[in-house]
């Protein structure tokens, strides 16, 4: 899961987000074509072709497509190098502000330090169990994303040394059980982790025990959003299998080569998965996607700085035809409710492409590359709508399952899991050798591992631990550290 930015168009309006009193403003309704609403504005049912607009609105012209990568990376206190735990609140924290080049680039929650702007529009942010995240300012070119990662781990491996800390690059946590995760004090977590507690067995270890990589992609009219939106959810579980990077919970093989995936498929299927939306369906539009999130329960509220539980557990359609509490629905709060939508592939104003373990920095390079390979090039987009798997929620759910255990040797609901992976990176590679030849090379690690190889990450570190490493967590903590 993210830390997420508000919506683009509201945001720029009212940057802090705080939902002030909804009292003070009109309701915005789908006729109001003088301006866009603020994210304070009061909506009600008439308001939802807005939410429909808003996504229109994050359309762009093919030349100004840019990509945004999101890395998350678990940290440990190495002091005891022998039983290294997560880092507390504290030490996340002290990591976070030094990256701020003043004190004016740290935020606050009261007195906790929850986000930092690491410069050149980057920032870094936290989630639940103190996991880091580096979110890039969206870049034209990968070498310029690459820049961008390489200076922030510079500086990370410089905070690890200073302060005896570790950073892995890994999709689960292979040390720490969940009873020894350090929770981080963040509000919106103290609303989330109860409600979630009910939704799914592994729902805290999604929220402390995994890191993932993304890449945020751009889209122009509704035609490409809607091939971009079904290729991004549909081939999801192969990009799954590909950047498998997580075979170990608890110091041990967990039976699956990413855990990450498995601790996800049993957190809240209101919210996670592929995107019913995305299900068999051929004529994805906007407004398919505004009605399936109307249908997802809240999981908060935010006024004057503060989370609510209020509405938590009720669907935002309902929330939006009548409020609850007192608590008069505001256009934020459609704005937050986008952020707490997980499935593989989700969108806002702009496509988001979670669905693979965080790995090493050339893996991270990587997926940024195969998505933008599959989804810029017209042709090659519209060659990969034909190529990715149509099924059913059952057979989408068989497929992830078997993904999660197996990675690449996967065969479920009919799909060849390798055969697909191989097909899907050399059409990756036909796309940006049309429109950014000079970054095939970041392929080149998928072209070796997973076509010539037929291996996944996680194969690489179950041959070597049940081989030449004998077993050896320290030598697994080694493998995997990036800092």
């Amino acid at each position: 899961m993210t830390h997420d930015q508000l919506i683009e168009d509201a945001a720029s309006n009212c940057a802090t987000g705080d939902a002030a009193d909804p009292t003070a403003h009109p309701v915005a309704h789908a006729d109001d074509s003088a301006r866009f609403p603020l994210l304070t504005d009061a909506i009600d049912v008439s308001s939802v072709s807005l939410f429909e607009e808003n996504l229109r609105r994050g359309a762009k012209p093919a030349a100004e497509w840019m990509c945004g990568i999101e890395f998350e990376l678990f940290g440990y206190d190495a002091r005891d190098a022998t039983d290294p735990a997560r880092l507390n609140p504290a030490q996340v924290q002290r990591v976070l502000a030094g990256f701020a080049p003043s004190s004016d680039d740290l935020v606050y929650e009261g007195r906790t330090v929850v986000e930092a702007n690491a410069g050149q529009m980057n920032r870094l942010t936290v989630e639940p169990g103190g996991q880091i995240e580096f979110s890039g300012a969206p870049q034209r070119k990968l070498a310029d994303v690459e820049r961008e990662v390489t200076r922030y781990l510079t500086r990370l491996h410089e905070i690890a040394g200073a302060e005896d800390f570790v950073f892995l690059a890994v999709g689960f946590d292979p040390l720490r059980a969940l009873d020894e995760q350090r929770w981080f004090p963040k509000m919106r977590y103290d609303v989330m982790r109860p409600y979630l507690a009910t939704r799914g067995a592994r729902a805290w270890d999604m929220m402390t025990r995994t890191c993932a990589v993304q890449t945020n992609l751009d889209y122009g009219a509704e035609d490409d959003l809607a091939a971009k939106f079904l290729v991004g959810n549909r081939l999801a579980p192969i990009a799954t299998a590909i950047f498998a990077n997580s075979p170990f919970e608890s110091g041990r093989p967990s039976g699956y080569k990413s855990t990450r995936a498995a601790a996800w498929l049993a957190t809240d299927d209101d919210r996670s998965g592929i995107s019913p939306p995305a299900l068999l369906e051929h004529a994805f539009s906007p407004a398919s996607f505004i009605a399936y999130a109307l249908d997802v329960p809240m999981l908060f509220a935010q006024r004057g700085g503060s989370y609510t539980d209020a509405p938590t557990g009720m669907k935002f359609g309902d929330f939006l035809a009548r409020g609850c509490d007192a608590l008069a629905p505001v256009f934020g709060d459609w704005a937050d409710h986008l952020t707490t939508i997980f499935t593989d592939a989700r969108l806002k104003q702009h496509i988001e492409l979670r669905s693979a373990d965080c790995g090493s920095l050339a893996h991270a390079l990587a997926f940024q590359a195969y998505w933008k390979g599959l989804l810029y090039d017209p042709d090659t987009l519209m060659h990969a709508l034909r190529l990715a798997p149509a099924l059913d929620r059952a057979g989408a759910l068989e497929l992830r399952a078997a993904v999660a255990r197996d990675a690449l040797s996967a065969r479920a609901a009919g799909v060849d899991v390798l055969a697909l992976a191989k097909e899907s990176i050399a059409l990756a590679a036909e796309g940006l050798s049309r429109v950014a030849p000079e970054e095939l090379p970041y392929l080149d690690v998928l072209h070796q591992q997973t076509i010539a190889d037929e291996l996944s990450p996680a194969d690489i570190l179950l041959r070597n631990w049940h081989g030449s490493w004998h077993a050896s967590m320290p030598r697994v903590f080694e493998h995997l550290r990036i800092a």
